[in-house]
């Protein structure tokens, strides 16, 4: 599903009119849902960054997770077009919400609705923080979707961008937190190492932070581009590398099992193709231990269940996505098991 999200916002195409007045504009992400309106549990897609800013010349602005890139964007009828490859039915567009639902999409049960309301209500109630410096600047401080410079790259945020130029030995652990500024002309000033576990690498991380001047634009507040704070922190296994000094046996993450449970998903669904249904179900009860939140190994399991007409316990996989608020999940489970 997170491979689903990447796909949003990252190509190219032109210009039309239809629902495009209603489009322009900056939209913030408020919510995101399955396209049946169901919610989201995976919580790395649920917590995504994600911002449009809709230009009146037909280009776009996409913010995704720190990601930032500039794309054509076109709206033909109610479809709105990002790129060549991304496609969102307009399902609402008014002065307070912008509803799109996804088009294109692995499958249908991965596709997405995305809610967004316009920069201006969601910052409502906001006052940045600020200071002035000795020589009489007035500094902001950075807030992601509310005053924030702009790390022009779609591949990669800027934290990513400075680790893959920080020439840090990959066999070292270390620890370090940043401080800099972004300045109104979206020039890198007054880089400073905050804390450290490696004195002797701090110049060249202060070398791979100046290198990405150049990629930011600046941050804007009440429509005039200022000075903002950034602290960001480097984490290069320092962290993971005290966990295992202080335990004797190593867990295995969050990813690692979540990662695990889509392999055995994958294994399910191409037993479940080839008819070996004892197998599939083995698969997605492996793939349900490692993540009991894995919605797609419900499903699959419940189909299995059905082929081999085991309706109990079919139905006990269709209770478990009902709770799990799933709308097509209830819905079968209404038709099939609540008798």
């Amino acid at each position: 599903m997170l491979k689903t999200l990447i796909l949003i916002g990252f190509s190219s195409v032109a210009v039309a009119q239809g629902f495009k007045q209603n489009v322009i504009g900056d939209w913030i992400k408020e919510d995101i849902r399955l396209k049946d309106g169901s919610p989201i549990l995976d919580k790395a897609v649920r917590d995504i960054q994600l911002r449009y800013i809709f230009q009146k010349d037909g280009t776009s602005r996409v913010v995704y997770d720190g990601r930032t890139g500039d794309r054509p964007y076109r709206v033909k009828h109610d479809t709105l077009i990002v790129g060549t490859d991304t496609f969102y039915k307009i399902e609402q567009a008014s002065d307070i919400k912008l509803v799109l639902q996804q088009i294109t999409a692995d499958s249908s049960a991965n596709a997405l609705k995305i809610i967004l309301t316009p920069a201006h209500l969601y910052h409502i109630g906001f006052m940045p923080e600020k200071y002035r410096t000795k020589g009489g600047d007035t500094i902001y401080v950075y807030k992601p979707n509310y005053l924030e410079p702009f790390f022009m790259d779609a591949e990669m945020n800027a934290s990513q961008y400075i680790s893959e130029n920080f020439d840090f030995p990959e066999y070292r652990t270390g620890d370090f937190y940043t401080r800099f500024i972004i300045t109104k002309n979206g020039e890198v000033k007054g880089i400073e190492i905050l804390r450290t576990t490696s004195d002797r690498y701090n110049n060249k991380l202060i070398a791979a932070i100046k290198k990405s001047e150049g990629k930011w634009r600046p941050a804007m507040w009440e429509g005039q581009p200022v000075n903002v704070e950034v602290m960001m922190g480097f984490d290069l296994g320092w962290t993971e590398k005290q966990a295992e000094r202080t335990s004797s046996t190593t867990e295995q993450s969050d990813e690692e099992k979540i990662q695990e449970s889509n392999e055995f998903l994958a294994e399910g669904k191409y037993n479940l193709t080839l008819k070996n249904y004892n197998e599939a179900i083995r698969n997605y009860t492996w793939s349900l231990d490692k993540n009991p939140l894995n919605i797609d190994a419900y499903y699959g399991r419940a189909s299995a269940y059905a082929m081999k007409k085991d309706t109990k316990k079919m139905c006990e996989d269709l209770l478990q996505l009902k709770n799990l608020q799933q709308a097509k999940g209830t819905e079968l489970w209404n038709k099939f098991c609540n008798k």
